[in-house]
């Protein structure tokens, strides 16, 4: 009997990428297959896209819903599957050969797992880069702080909902699902995934080609960004409260996911305000006054809480953030960054490496 893989795409004006990202899903060879395209409000001609595939493939069905994020959409997804996997794709995004859903099944179904990743490669315009395959920490025991840091933050392939296939009985007997958020929804999705206690199998090759644009998500400006993060670390924080007392390993995990989103929020912050160090000032402050910040960099500002973390220069960059700011050294975090951006160094911390200077 086949085992049937439900795609979720979410779609948003997608029509540069969409007939690409389809086109190599449908060429998808020996596996049963339901493809979900999930219309959210676009206003060009993706849904008329969406229709056009759903009346030439039979697998293929095409829903027009106006939700407020890409979360609800892919809860919607969640809902109107029947295949006993899922998997999710971005529309403009698409798989690198006709056999990504084959062998990523037989991996799953062959190690009894709940969750397989495979490897991905970033496309900035016409160059496709290799990002740090997860052998960079499978290797580590699953429930390990080497494992979840490096999984979820330095390499981060664990966040990302892409270049994975689930099983769906898990994330229903979990009451796994999205959130509403405006940002990194997936992170929180797969950081509960693991505090569930998803067992990982990995696919040593690439599975999915993930596009970078200007436009995207991840390269957009957010007013009050602080908020998102903060409000996925509370999420996450509620959602370990509700299994039982929170080991020291996921507190860890709570810290330092704040730890990145005020990191990232204040290297977009000096991009936006033209390279000058006061719009950084500013967003550290904000960060500055929310207890469960406070809480938390209070704690990564002990050594104890940062010393199994693999690399060195994250223990060092870490640790030394908390303690500026357990002591309000705003000015020091905002000329460290500054430091850190431009000259490249972020780049080289990245998974792909140094970035093309075009798309």
């Amino acid at each position: 009997m086949k085992q049937t893989v439900s795609i979720i795409i979410p779609i948003f004006n997608a029509m540069p990428y969409l007939e690409e990202c389809l086109q190599s899903i449908c060429c998808q060879k020996s596996a049963d297959l339901e493809v979900l395209l999930i219309n959210n409000g676009s206003t060009d001609d993706s849904f008329d896209c969406c229709r056009s595939y759903a009346d030439r493939y039979p697998f293929i069905r095409a829903y027009d819903i106006d939700s407020a994020s890409i979360g609800e959409a892919r809860n919607y997804g969640l809902k109107v599957a029947t295949g006993e996997y899922i998997m999710f794709i971005d529309a403009d995004d698409l798989l690198p050969d006709a056999f990504v859903v084959k062998d990523i099944l037989k991996k799953l179904s062959s190690k009894a797992g709940d969750i397989c990743v495979g490897n991905f490669s970033r496309l900035w315009g016409k160059r496709l880069l290799h990002a740090t395959s997860h052998r960079s920490f499978s290797r580590y025991p699953q429930d390990s702080g080497k494992f979840l840091f490096t999984g979820f933050f330095s390499v981060d392939i664990l966040s990302y909902v892409w270049a994975k296939l689930y099983k769906k009985s898990f994330l229903t007997d979990n009451g796994i699902v999205f959130t509403n958020s405006r940002y990194a929804e997936d992170k929180l999705f797969n950081l509960q995934c693991s505090a569930a206690g998803a067992k990982y199998a990995f696919l040593n090759r690439e599975v999915y080609v993930h596009r970078n644009t200007p436009y995207s998500v991840s390269n957009s400006y957010r007013v009050h960004s602080h908020m998102i993060w903060i409000d996925i670390a509370k999420k996450l924080e509620s959602f370990l409260e509700a299994r039982g007392e929170i080991p020291r390993t996921w507190q860890n995990i709570i810290a330092y996911t704040i730890f990145f989103g005020c990191f990232f929020d204040c290297k977009m912050e000096y991009r936006h305000c033209n390279n000058e160090t006061g719009g950084m000032i500013r967003l550290l402050k904000d960060y500055a006054e929310d207890p469960m910040t406070k809480k938390n960099f209070d704690l990564l500002s002990k050594h104890k809480n940062v010393n199994l973390i693999p690399s060195v220069l994250y223990r060092i960059m870490i640790s030394g953030f908390a303690k500026c700011m357990r002591y309000r050294m705003y000015r020091v975090i905002s000329l460290g960054i500054k430091i850190l951006v431009d000259f490249k160094i972020d780049e080289r911390l990245s998974d792909t490496g140094k970035k093309p200077k075009k798309l």
